[in-house]
């Protein structure tokens, strides 16, 4: 079988990322890349060998493209989405599945509307060494009962005004912690209330659009566990930690703290490898790959649904945080 070919949509930092993580997926490469900023995809062409089409349709009208990964500004995910379903093409797009549930249940409808091509949605936490195994080990009981959960998400400073903007990036909690909404729903089960605190405390971005840098949530999900979660912009250096506890035991994740290597140099001082990016970026599009070609069942991935699902959550911890108030997601 010949390679799955992929075109990237969007030549930004975390377009970068996933071009990154395709020089070592196997069966499936990324062959073309558009962007509005023309200097942007041609610097992203340069480095890895892509082709640049002018915009989005050209790459759905080109059928050598099998699939396309989008890596745009929030904003643009649910269209771009559906366009691409619509054309025929399989859709790997990055989280959030879109700012609005309106336009997340459009989505879940197109790739409802078309079984034969994969719909994912990147949450490369569901592929990042040790989660699944966390998630195993949830599941099978070997913490007992469930409890409670606590964690740090420490997001990188923005690049772009956009990812303040509530109406185009929502700030820190829908950008960022929609990562750890998926995935204590996948630990965890649906969520029952959310509370936040939080704000605006250091970046001028988020201050001029009255959107939160820092917040903390807290979950009661519908299973009796209680989830807290700080999420920051401005704390940490980036990856995160997470504390789970159940009736017969425990567990921890910290990629902030205990990496599989770690480097001391002056001036600089002590540097970590990340993880997160080197593991679970790759792990997802590889899985999407895969499940192109038929070489996986797809029950890794999130499902559109449950990319809402984060979305919900996240839009209700956002919810809470203005107007000071318990939410029901």
């Amino acid at each position: 079988m010949s390679d799955i070919r992929v075109a990237l949509v969007g030549a930004g930092r975390i377009a970068r990322v996933h071009a990154e993580a395709y020089r070592h997926v196997s069966r499936g490469r990324l062959v073309a890349c558009t962007d509005p900023v023309d200097q942007a995809a041609r610097a992203l062409a340069h480095d890895y060998d892509l082709a640049v089409a002018p915009d989005l349709d050209a790459l759905l009208k080109d059928p050598e493209i099998d699939g396309v990964l989008i890596a745009s500004p929030n904003a643009l995910h649910p269209e771009q989405a559906i366009a691409a379903l619509a054309a025929g093409k399989h859709v790997f797009c990055q989280k959030p599945i879109a700012l609005t549930l309106a336009d997340a249940d459009r989505v879940v409808a197109a790739g409802e509307a078309a079984p034969g091509q994969v719909l994912q949605h990147g949450f490369m936490l569901r592929f990042t060494p040790p989660l699944p195994g966390l998630r195993d080990r949830v599941a099978g009981g070997e913490l007992g009962t469930p409890i409670a959960a606590r964690a740090a998400v420490f997001g990188w400073e923005p690049t772009n005004d956009w990812f303040y903007d509530p109406a185009q990036g929502g700030g820190v909690i829908l950008d960022t912690l929609v990562h750890f909404a998926d995935l204590i729903l996948w630990l965890f089960g649906p969520a029952e209330t959310v509370y936040t605190e939080g704000g605006a405390y250091v970046l001028d971005g988020a201050k001029r659009h009255h959107s939160p840098d820092n917040a903390t949530v807290t979950v009661r999900h519908a299973s009796g566990v209680v989830t807290s979660m700080y999420v920051t912009w401005t704390a940490g250096h980036g990856n995160f930690t997470l504390e789970t506890y159940g009736s017969g035991g425990s567990a921890e994740v910290d990629l902030v703290r205990a990496q599989a290597m770690r480097t001391f140099a002056k001036p600089s001082g002590w540097s970590y490898p990340d993880l997160v990016w080197d593991y679970g970026y790759q792990g997802e599009q590889q899985y999407f790959v895969d499940r192109i070609a038929g070489v996986v069942d797809g029950s890794q991935a999130a499902t559109a649904a449950e990319a809402r699902d984060a979305l919900a959550l996240v839009l209700a911890a956002q919810q809470s945080l203005d107007e000071r108030r318990v939410v029901t997601p």
